[in-house]
């Protein structure tokens, strides 16, 4: 289940968004901006409800510092206010805001908000791994070429070594032999490496791909 945490000082409030939000994700109420930095920090959430009026630090500077941090800037923060004014609109977004939401407001308006940010995290998200993935194979790829020629050359070197013992030789012959099978291992395992360059994605559900990690 999706974590949201509603930063908001207001009961009334409080008891709105709880009630409107708690049947499809696990929601954490804080009541001013320094506790809700802590929670934060002490479990990141998916999504951050924040009232701009809250006692001692406001959210516009919780929402600063959120954005600044690396460690949570990529967490979507949605404003609350009850002020539908231009200028707090522009003072929200040039915060690092990534929506906001003016009081009173329907509570469809409220779920179609959250849904619609999770979803555009979610699939943020996906295009870093995907890329991440794609660089893995890339590297794969790159080192099974320079592991093939070494490779390959210490194997011929080992069969002509096998060749060139006389009788009376089997020990050395024995040790040659582990030699090449296990280089013979490494061989395989950097033909797996090289089979990476393929695709290696497998069909998931709407249209979605995810990749599979045992085909790489």
């Amino acid at each position: 289940m999706k974590k949201i945490l509603a930063v908001e000082d207001s009961k009334v409030s409080q008891a709105h968004l709880l009630d409107i939000l708690e049947s499809a994700y696990e929601v954490r109420v804080e009541e001013n901006g320094a506790s809700a930095l802590s929670a934060v920090m002490e479990m990141p959430p998916d999504l951050i409800l924040l009232d701009v009026n809250l006692p001692g630090m406001n959210g516009y500077d919780v929402c600063r510092q959120l954005k600044g941090d690396v460690r949570t800037r990529e967490i979507p923060i949605i404003f609350l206010t009850g002020c539908d004014s231009g200028g707090e609109k522009v003072k929200g977004f040039e915060a690092g805001a990534d929506d906001y939401i003016v009081k009173p407001f329907y509570p469809e308006e409220l779920l179609a908000r959250v849904t619609l940010h999770l979803a555009s995290r979610r699939e943020k998200q996906m295009a870093v791994e995907l890329e991440r993935l794609k660089l893995l194979r890339e590297m794969a790829v790159a080192i099974s070429h320079e592991f093939n020629n070494p490779l390959t050359a210490i194997l011929w070197h080992l069969r002509l070594a096998s060749k060139g013992l006389g009788e009376g030789n089997e020990e050395t012959r024995t040790h040659l032999s582990d030699m090449q099978f296990e280089l013979d291992k490494i061989r395989r395992i950097v033909a797996r490496l090289a089979e990476a360059s393929r695709d290696a994605k497998t069909e998931y559900v709407m249209g979605e791909a995810m990749i599979d990690v045992n085909r790489i």
